[in-house]
């Protein structure tokens, strides 16, 4: 079982980054537990202050990486962080959504298809516009100081899962892990991802998640890949019938009414809660 309580209230989803870094432990093993906390940790507002881009970089580094280069998009207020490894491991980390920015809830909101150029098919509008305005950024760092790479893990939660979807590809990347994604393309862009020569893609589902499931299917909208479902209890599971997911979801939100709806500052909805960075965290952290 996880020994990082389960956390329904509202800091942990609207503000993630005001936890403590788990790294001041040291690097955890695997690239889950490591991508898992890095995608908290890309809600730091490092673009504004000095001191919150210093607290990153003394993040990371407890983790044994390099300063990490900052970008921010402002035009579509889009932010990511890449960081180096002496082992060759680079990280490529896109920021989800804040609920105060406009940019980023208009960036959500905009769910018509749009031509995606650097991949197949037809994609979320939004998250495009944030992608495209990242890519411009991004694309440099890649060709320049992370070309001696060994290995590229993308990874993002939330609108940063989205993003990190649909740069991937382009960036060469050997793996793609996303957390609490919402449905980025259509099927020809998640054909096209699936065949995308080397890459793996380990996609994160925690339980009720309301997020995994926009925009809806009938729309035209798909994920990429069997999930990694984190139930009730904090146990992953890989890829496991669709039965099990059910049965879960129908128990672990009737345990959320009963326990945790109605207390004092905790979130009304379990949908809501097991969205939180934290609550995806505790499955690979023990």
């Amino acid at each position: 079982m996880p020994n990082i309580p389960y956390d329904p209230s509202h800091p942990a989803v609207y503000q993630p980054e005001l936890r403590e870094s788990l790294f001041h432990a040291g690097a955890p093993g695997g690239d889950v537990a490591l991508a898992t906390e890095a995608a908290r940790l890309a809600y730091i507002r490092f673009e504004e202050s000095p001191a919150q881009a210093q607290r990153l970089r003394v993040a990371l580094a407890a983790a044994g990486f390099d300063a990490p280069t900052l970008f921010n998009h402002a035009a579509t207020d889009g932010q990511a962080f890449g960081a180096l490894r002496a082992d060759g491991l680079a990280l490529l980390v896109f920021r989800g959504t804040q609920p105060d920015k406009r940019a980023d809830l208009l960036s959500d909101a905009d769910f018509r298809h749009s031509e995606w150029e650097l991949g197949a098919g037809t994609v979320h509008m939004g998250f495009a516009e944030s992608a495209r305005g990242l890519w411009e950024l991004i694309e440099p760092w890649l060709e320049g100081a992370a070309a001696g790479r060994k290995r590229l893990v993308v990874c993002g939660h939330s609108l940063g899962a989205a993003i990190a979807t649909l740069l991937a590809a382009p960036a060469r990347a050997d793996l793609l892990l996303t957390i609490g994604s919402p449905r980025v393309g259509n099927a020809d862009f998640v054909a096209g991802l699936l065949a995308t020569p080397g890459l793996g893609i380990t996609r994160i589902v925690h339980c009720c998640d309301g997020v995994t499931e926009v925009p809806p299917e009938f729309l035209g909208f798909g994920h990429a890949g069997a999930p990694t479902y984190v139930d009730r209890h904090g146990e992953v599971h890989d890829a496991p019938p669709a039965a099990l997911i059910e049965a879960d979801r129908e128990a672990a939100r009737l345990d959320y009414l009963r326990h945790d709806a109605l207390r004092s500052g905790t979130l009304l909805a379990r949908e809501l809660a097991d969205h939180a960075p934290i609550n995806y965290i505790r499955a690979f952290w023990s």
